[in-house]
């Protein structure tokens, strides 16, 4: 955790990275679930911005 205390990666950006990661697997497991695309889920919550879209899309899509 050197690169958050000489500020090579400021910590938002470190805590923002988690918070997409976090959120790309969510995506994938209702997109699993619902029988959509795992992948492209995946990819669409680690964008962000879109991830908060990506993850309301598969919460109120229906099941396949």
């Amino acid at each position: 955790m050197e690169f958050l205390r000489d500020g090579t990666i400021p910590a938002n950006v470190f805590i923002y990275g988690i918070f997409c990661l976090g959120i790309s697997v969510v995506c994938a497991l209702l997109a699993k679930d619902k029988g959509r695309n795992t992948l492209i889920a995946a990819i669409t919550g680690l964008v962000p911005g879109l991830n908060y879209l990506a993850l309301a899309y598969y919460i109120g899509v229906s099941k396949k």
